[in-house]
Order: C-alpha cells, then sequence, then structure tokens
C-alpha cells in the first residue's frame, strides 16, 4: 500500500512525457514538466560539458543534472547527485557519466568510465547503468558499485541484488549481496572477489553519515515539503524558519529565510548560466536551489519581506493562488532590458514563464518567430526588478555589489522593453559570449580528451533513434536476456583498470595514446563492504519521530484561534490539532478513567473501611495531582527557557543584522568617503591641470612674441644691410663718377701728340 501510495503521489507530482529537453521550439504552452537531478556534493573539480561550443566548463554544487548532460571528474574528485525519483548517485575521480532517462518510474545513467555507487531507495523506480561492456539493472531497495576502466569493468551488488546484461554474449547474470562481484570485458565475463576500494567505501560511509544525521533531525516542518525533494528540508530548516503568515485572506505556512542581509531578495546571490538555451540560476546560499527551482516567492507587504511557498500535491481548493504544481524551472523571472542594462522580475505563480522547453507549469514555449505581447507595467514583483549593467550578466557569484539602485516603477515602465528568453535581440554579444555556458569564474586548465566525445554522441544518436527507455520496457528487455547462474570458471578476464583522459588543454588535439599516461587500479584497496545499517536512508524515505504526518495541502480553512497559536502544526486526522496518544493528556485521561472504574467498584465483602479508602484514594489523587501539577510546571519553565533561548536567538539574529547594517553603513560611508577624498584629488588634479595648460599657453605665447620679436629684428638688419649696401653702391657710383675725368683728362695729350705726329 505504501509504494502505491508513493507511486501516485510522484504521478501527481507530475506528469512526465517521454521528451527529451531539446522540445520542438513551436511548442505550444504545456503543464507537462521536465524531472531534473540535482549536484548535491562536489570534492574536487567536476566538468560539465556544453554541446553548444563542443567544450567543457567547470561546474559546481547546486546545479542541475538533467537529460542528455555529461560530466568528467578529475583524478581526485567526487560528487553526489540526487534524482527527485528516489534515486542517488556518486562518483569518483576519472569517472565520465551521463544522463539518458529520467522519469518517476525510471533513472537510466551511462557510466563511460570511473567508479560510481548508485542508490534505488523507491519500490517503484528501477536504475539502469549502460557501459562500454553491458548493463546493470537495479531495483528498488538496492546499491551497488560499477568500476568501469579501459578494457574491463567489475559490478559489486552493495546491498540486494542486481541484473548485469552482457553485452558480447546477451547473457544475464544475476550479482547478489554479500557473495562474488561480476568482471566483464568485451567478450567474456568471469566471477570477482567482491571486495569493495577501501577509499571509496570509506567516503561513501561519511557522506552516509552526513544524510543520516540531517533525515534524524528533520524538524516538524519537513512535511511540508513534496516527497521528491523532501531532503532540501535540512537546508530551510539551517538558513530561516517557517511562520503561519496572514496573507491575502488566509493563514499559509510559508518559510522565510533569516541569515540573509537585511535587504536580501530572490535571484541575487547567485549567477545565471545558459542551460539548454534557458537563463538557469546557478545559487551561491544554501538554500537557493531548492527555493528558486521549485515552489515560488512572494512578498509580504506587512513584513515588507520575502517569502517562500513550495509546491504542493494537492492544491487547497478554494485558494488558487497557491496552485503550485510540482516542477522544476531554471529560473522562474521574466526579463527586461533598456541599452546597455539587463534586469529580471520574480514571477508570481498566475504570471507566464517563457522559455525554451517545457519545463513545468504555466511555461510557454518561444520560437525564433514568436514575439510576446509582455506588459511590464502587470508585473506583480516589478518594484522588485533585480538590474544591472550587461556586461555583468555572467560573472562572479552574487549581483548585489552591481545593483542598478536607483531605477523605479515609471522608469521601468518608460525605458525597459520586456524579453521573452535572452538571446542577442537583448544582448549584443550574446552569441560570441562563451562565458555564458560558465557555472563558475573558475577556468578550465585539463579537460578531457576529443576521445571522449564519442561516448557522448553516441548516446545522443541513439535516443534520437531508438528513444528513452521507460520501467516496463527496462523489464520487458531483461526478461527476453538468457539468464545463466554465474559465468564460466575458466575466463580470462582481468580487473578494470584505468587511464586517465584528462589532457592539459594545448594538448587535446594530438591522438590519446600519445598522451604519457600510465594506467592505475581502480580498487587499489580491496576491502569488505562496511554498510552501516543506520546509515543507510530508509526505503521510503519518510522522516521517522513522534511528530506526525504534515499535511502537504494547504486549504483555506484557518479559525482566529489558529491565528493567535502562531506556526500551526495540523494532522491528517482529528480536526486543526489532533493530541498523540503517548501524550501526557491522553494518559492523563487514560488514568482518569482507571480510576472512576476502581471507585465504582462495589465493596469489598470483607468490610473494609471504606472511608480510610477513599481518603488513601483522594490522598492518591492529590499527590498525582501534584505530579501532574509539577510536569505541568516543569513543562512550563522548559517552554519558558526554550522562549527565552528563542528570543535571545532572535536578538543575537538582530544584533548581527543590525551590526552588519551598520558596518554596511560604516562601508557606505567609507566609499562615500573615499569617494569625497577621490572627487578632491580629482579636483585638484585637474586644477593641476588646467594651471600646467596655461602655463604652457603663456610660455607658447612668449615663444611667439619672442620669435616675432627676432623676426622683427632680423627684418630691421637686413633693412640697415641693404640701406648699406645702397649707400655704398651710390658712393662707388660717386667715386667712379670723379674719377672719369680725370682719366678723360689724361688721355688728350696722347691724342694731340698723334695728330701732331
Amino acid at each position: 500500500m505504501g509504494k502505491a501510495m508513493k507511486y501516485l503521489s510522484v504521478v501527481l507530482l507530475m506528469v512526465i512525457g517521454a521528451q527529451s529537453i531539446g522540445a520542438p521550439a513551436n511548442a505550444a504552452e504545456s503543464d507537462e514538466g521536465i524531472l531534473v537531478g540535482r549536484i548535491a556534493h562536489i570534492e574536487g573539480r567536476l566538468l560539465r560539458y556544453v554541446g553548444e561550443e563542443k567544450d567543457w566548463v567547470v561546474t559546481v554544487k547546486d546545479t542541475p543534472f538533467g537529460l542528455e548532460d555529461a560530466l568528467y571528474s578529475e583524478d581526485d574528485a567526487k560528487a553526489e547527485f540526487i534524482m527527485p525519483n528516489g534515486t542517488w548517485m556518486r562518483v569518483g575521480g576519472n569517472t565520465q557519466v551521463q544522463l539518458i532517462n529520467l522519469d518517476p518510474e525510471a533513472t537510466t545513467v551511462d557510466v563511460a568510465s570511473g567508479l560510481a555507487r548508485l542508490y534505488n531507495k523507491s519500490g517503484d523506480t528501477i536504475i539502469k547503468v549502460t557501459t562500454p561492456f553491458g548493463y546493470v539493472v537495479a531495483p528498488g531497495d538496492t546499491i551497488f558499485d560499477l568500476y568501469v576502466g579501459d578494457e574491463s569493468l567489475e559490478v559489486i551488488a552493495v546491498r540486494g541484488n542486481v541484473d548485469f546484461v552482457h553485452d558480447g554474449t546477451g547473457t544475464r547474470y544475476e550479482v547478489k549481496e554479500g557473495s562474488s562481484s561480476l568482471i566483464a570485458d568485451t567478450k567474456e565475463t568471469a566471477l570477482g572477489n567482491g571486495m569493495v576500494d577501501a577509499d571509496w567505501d570509506d567516503w561513501n560511509g561519511l557522506r552516509d553519515s552526513v544524510w543520516a544525521q540531517r533525515f534524524a533531525s528533520a524538524g516538524n516542518f519537513s512535511d511540508l515539503l513534496p516527497e521528491p525533494i523532501r531532503e532540501e528540508s535540512y537546508a530551510l530548516e539551517e538558513n530561516g524558519r517557517w511562520e503561519r503568515v496572514f496573507y491575502e485572506g488566509a493563514y499559509r505556512d510559508m518559510w522565510r529565510p533569516t541569515n540573509v542581509d537585511p535587504e536580501w531578495e530572490p535571484f541575487t546571490v547567485g549567477r545565471w548560466s545558459v542551460y539548454y538555451g534557458d537563463n538557469c540560476w546557478i545559487p551561491d546560499e544554501p538554500f537557493g536551489y531548492v527555493t528558486h527551482h521549485y515552489g515560488s516567492w512572494f512578498f509580504v507587504e506587512s513584513f515588507q519581506a520575502w517569502y517562500w511557498v513550495p509546491p504542493l500535491i494537492r492544491a487547497g481548493a478554494g485558494v488558487p493562488l497557491f496552485n503550485i504544481s510540482f516542477g522544476w524551472y531554471p529560473g522562474r523571472v521574466g526579463w527586461i532590458h533598456s541599452g546597455a542594462s539587463v534586469g529580471w522580475v520574480p514571477l508570481h505563480p498566475t504570471e507566464d514563464y517563457y522559455c525554451h522547453s517545457p519545463w513545468g507549469h504555466r511555461t510557454v514555449v518561444v520560437g525564433p518567430p514568436m514575439i510576446a505581447q509582455i506588459n511590464i507595467s502587470r508585473y506583480r514583483y516589478l518594484d522588485h526588478a533585480v538590474i544591472i549593467p550587461q556586461d555583468h550578466l555572467y560573472k562572479g557569484t552574487r549581483y548585489t555589489p552591481y545593483l542598478e539602485r536607483n531605477v523605479n516603477r515609471t522608469t521601468l515602465v518608460n525605458n525597459f522593453r520586456p524579453a521573452t528568453v535572452i538571446n542577442n535581440t537583448v544582448i549584443d554579444s550574446f552569441n560570441a559570449d562563451k562565458g555564458r555556458f560558465a557555472q563558475t569564474d573558475v577556468k578550465v586548465v585539463r579537460k578531457p580528451h576529443p576521445a571522449a566525445l564519442d561516448r557522448i554522441d553516441t548516446n545522443q544518436k541513439m535516443i534520437r533513434t531508438v528513444g528513452r527507455d521507460n520501467r516496463q520496457d527496462i523489464k520487458q528487455d531483461l526478461k527476453r536476456m538468457n539468464a545463466v547462474a554465474q559465468p564460466a570458471p575458466k575466463s580470462d578476464v582481468h580487473a578494470p583498470r584505468l587511464t586517465t583522459r584528462l589532457v592539459d588543454v594545448d594538448k587535446v588535439v594530438g591522438p590519446l595514446n600519445e598522451v604519457p599516461v600510465p594506467q592505475k587500479e581502480i580498487k587499489p584497496k580491496n576491502r569488505e563492504r562496511r554498510l552501516a545499517p543506520e546509515n543507510w536512508p530508509s526505503l521510503d524515505r519518510q522522516y521517522q519521530g513522534t511528530r506526525g504526518q504534515r499535511r502537504i495541502d494547504q486549504g483555506p480553512e484557518t479559525t482566529d484561534q489558529d491565528a493567535t497559536r502562531g506556526i500551526r502544526l495540523p494532522r491528517d486526522t482529528g480536526g486543526p490539532f489532533v493530541e498523540q496518544a503517548n501524550s501526557p493528556h491522553i494518559q492523563d485521561r487514560r488514568r482518569g478513567v482507571a480510576e472512576s472504574q476502581v471507585t465504582e467498584q462495589p465493596s469489598s465483602p470483607q468490610g473494609i473501611n471504606q472511608d480510610a479508602l477513599r481518603q488513601q484514594e483522594m490522598q492518591r489523587r492529590q499527590e498525582e495531582e501534584m505530579q501532574r501539577n509539577r510536569q505541568v510546571e516543569l513543562q512550563r519553565q522548559q517552554q519558558q527557557e526554550m522562549m527565552q533561548h528563542r528570543q535571545q536567538e532572535d536578538v543575537e539574529r538582530n544584533r548581527q543584522v543590525e551590526l552588519q547594517r551598520h558596518q554596511q553603513q560604516e562601508m557606505v560611508q567609507r566609499q562615500q568617503q573615499e569617494m569625497q577624498r577621490r572627487q578632491q584629488e580629482e579636483v585638484g588634479r585637474n586644477r593641476q591641470v588646467e594651471l600646467q595648460r596655461h602655463q604652457q599657453q603663456e610660455m607658447v605665447q612668449r615663444q611667439q612674441q619672442e620669435i616675432q620679436r627676432r623676426q622683427e629684428e632680423e627684418i630691421q638688419r637686413n633693412r640697415q644691410i641693404e640701406l648699406q649696401r645702397h649707400q655704398q653702391q651710390e658712393e662707388e657710383a660717386q667715386r667712379q663718377q670723379q674719377g672719369q675725368p680725370q682719366q678723360q683728362r689724361g688721355k688728350r695729350p696722347q691724342g694731340q701728340e698723334q695728330e701732331r705726329k
């Protein structure tokens, strides 16, 4: 019955079609959704393949792991993945994985190389893991290890039994818990020693302990989350609190973050990254993944604060505002832009989300020909729009330092334009900006050799031609295989060894066999399996304890008494409040019934003094009453101490908030003082520059005057020289004129003498 109810809950959460993320661009609005897993933990460096660029980027914690996503872990890296259908996966170093299918009943993942441990915690979900040598099928309540090398693999059943189908022979083998493992290459299979790697098993044990502690410390409000995302309740309880808020005519259970800045708003602490064409939110705060990819944010005016409401399995009747169906979204915002600025507005559940894929409820899938008529002024939370410069959209881990705060609603309505999605019509350099696919500013220094892409391309082609296997297909294919008890004893299959495919970015062109990287054992330290039962997450993932079951749907029924109680914990049966069977009040009432039965018994035939019995009974009741009063007083004192402790915590939080505010004010003052100092320095520099310019102008004027004076002097000298030359010429002419008659007089006697002769 429990499995059936769980199956129904998952089906009610989301109707999953056999759709890939690459849905037709002109698809109409769809209420169907796409299940998406989460990278819950990373140690070391994990790389993500970007098909649009045929390249790799560094990925981080709290990023999606969805259909056809391919990842590669570096040498000593480890990572943990959580899928919302009750299946988990962990990978070690030099591991290449790709998600083939994810729906409420089946998880199909390809492990091309490396080591992985897979958990199937659901009785209604089946896991299929494909490899270059065959595939593994795991039913519910199982754990198994995979060690995939260059020429062989090993399958180990850590908990429960799994099936392995060998590609080379088409033979099916059952790998049993506590028995031998199975080793296979492309042609043969053999039995292994069944031991796990010690370091790998220890790390998985640590991760199991972490989750066991989280489940054990789950609070009263974990049941407010739907089953597929209930693991996330610890992040909410550690970073905020649930409050019963009167909102639009009814009391609602809402969650509010407390470990944030006073002016915190959603979609500010993190960054955007393009994920299958849509901007996907990459949070940088511990509660950011579940609150920004599921449910919806509400701004409550009466408290001037943002509250988050989770999605529901069943919507409350008569409360259309809270019909928040279960579904994963990259980031439900509306986009606006103006010039060099771009912005986004958190969407109300009743507002449409425009995107490239049918992610969930109230999504409108857009294509290149589509131009949506969006009225910016109708955005409910337009006053809380986040506006930043375009060149900071795909950088950093938070946008708060770059917010344009002097933008009011009038400016947004008059100057900004809406956009269905972000593309080159919004940002001119969008297509050329490779940083739009980055999920962190960390650069890739080593990446998988292009030979690793062959497996990715093969899987994608298989999906396009064959489609995705569902639960029924996997079970039918398994039945058709020839089942064999165990491999032949004389097979020569070696334990898997692995060669890393990571190379330096400047060596990705040459062949992989020319890269000098030695092979290594995937299991260097063999050891018996150690799976602590107390650390194994339970099959149905229900939190244990005495708190009862919390209703997921929120109906409109509330009373004035509910408002005075603050945070309310309704139960499934017995009205708004049902006391548990082991509560002190129930026990008191039971004792009262027993006492009445004793007092109503007939008197003893032996003549016992009835007055003495009554006095003893009265004294006993008085003692019990005093004991109950002491217990009530003790409980009251404990409640008071708890209230005082909470008040102290509130005071401490307020003090911290005030301290942060004071520090921010001091920082702002220092920034303003620094700005004033810089402005004064700038004014002083401008004055010096102006003075230097003025001095240079005066110098130039003096130089020009000096040149002019010299030119005039030169002209004057030339005139004097010309005058002197002219005078000399005149004097010479006069001397010549004076000397000419004398010569003539000296010549005449000679002529006369000649005449005489």
